[in-house]
């Protein structure tokens, strides 16, 4: 992989119900493309999609929500939502000339303590990929429970936990809720994906994601627990750390917390 370059190329702007949102064609095209390859974020690419279409299959648009937090997990799930969101489009008979960009109905369970950056981030992907976005004080489990009183129609959330996060060991791709949560699937479509394949996928398709992963962060979280992976020390650069994708082994992911 090359070093990123902020280069929305594969994303430019399209003007759609009086926003400049990304042009869910353009995305539609590098994602699929990418989900044909025989390398190992192609065929997760592959398996995600297929994910994200059954969902949407089974709960339809509105009752489909996703959790985002301006991380790099569910930044590579929204990316596909919006790959998939054009294919139904085209599988409905439309084209570019008929495609009406319809809000994507999100939650965001804030931290207490969240990074500008990240904020700033959230706000940018609003406008860019044309969220329906509720954000909400955590912690989780309250958080949820508020998103679902103001949009009691969700039945299912896309969530872009990762076999090797916390509680992610022995998930699957559509799990309810445990007892005592509010009720609704959870739904994990990269849930097998590793640290080398969100990478791949951002840096590949050249998705823009949070600037805190360029300085050092692998892992973000609040402010006050979050610090740049010491595994990616470099004197040499002026923020004294290598981005997040210099990472190598993967399983250090969360060393800066």
């Amino acid at each position: 992989m090359v070093e990123f370059k902020r280069d929305l190329g594969t994303t430019s702007a399209y003007h759609a119900n009086g926003c400049d949102c990304y042009d869910f064609e353009s995305i539609h095209k590098k994602v699929y493309e990418l989900s044909k390859l025989d390398t190992s974020v192609g065929s997760r690419t592959l398996e995600a999609l297929q994910v994200m279409e059954r969902a949407l299959d089974l709960y339809g648009s509105n009752g489909l929500a996703i959790s985002f937090n301006g991380g790099k997990d569910c930044t590579v799930l929204l990316h596909l939502l919006a790959a998939v969101i054009y294919q139904r489009h085209l599988q409905s008979g439309g084209n570019r000339g008929s495609f009406l960009h319809s809000k994507i109905k999100s939650v965001y369970v804030r931290t207490p303590r969240p990074f500008d950056e990240v904020e700033e981030f959230v706000q940018d992907c609003v406008r860019n990929y044309g969220l329906d976005l509720i954000s909400t004080p955590g912690p989780m489990k309250q958080g949820l429970q508020s998103y679902l009183d103001q949009r009691p129609e969700i039945k299912a959330v896309l969530v872009g936990t990762r076999r090797t996060d916390p509680h992610g060991a022995k998930l699957t791709h559509f799990l309810p809720t445990d007892p005592g949560w509010p009720t609704m699937m959870r739904i994990h479509p990269i849930i097998d994906w590793d640290y080398s394949d969100i990478w791949d996928f951002l840096l590949d398709l050249q998705v823009p994601y949070c600037p805190l992963y360029n300085i050092g962060y692998t892992s973000l979280g609040c402010v006050n627990n979050t610090f740049p992976n010491p595994n990616l020390r470099n004197d040499e650069r002026s923020c004294g750390f290598d981005p997040a994708w210099k990472l190598v082994n993967g399983n250090q992911e969360r060393d800066g917390r």
